[in-house]
């Protein structure tokens, strides 16, 4: 399985996650993969969770389900635990995430990782 990072993701990411690093999020995906959770064809959610923080990543499958895309990281510290990433509230969001990763595709603009 491939990873593809766009820059567009890595600059989301440091903004975001302050206490892990590309390392501890390609980790936690290719320990959780089998349970991603269907969030809205064709964008998966994953739990990425610290001692001390939680985070929801945005992910896209390709169809051939071996190459992963990451599309946007979304910090939970305002959310209550039980709250999480709603498609109504955050669409706009990921949609706009997502045509600027797949901008940075097309210009070359991307890391690629095997797991």
């Amino acid at each position: 399985m491939k990873i593809i990072i766009t820059e567009y993701f890595e600059k989301v990411f440091k903004k975001v996650c302050k206490d892990i690093d590309l390392d501890f999020l390609l980790n936690k995906i290719k320990v959780d993969s089998k349970n991603f959770i269907l969030f809205k064809e064709p964008f998966f959610k994953v739990k990425v969770r610290t001692e001390s923080k939680s985070y929801r990543l945005i992910l896209n499958y390709e169809k051939d389900y071996m190459t992963i895309i990451l599309v946007d990281i979304f910090d939970k510290k305002d959310k209550k635990i039980w709250e999480n990433i709603i498609w109504n509230l955050h669409k706009d969001t990921i949609l706009k995430s997502y045509k600027s990763n797949l901008d940075d595709i097309e210009k070359w603009k991307y890391k690629t990782y095997k797991i």
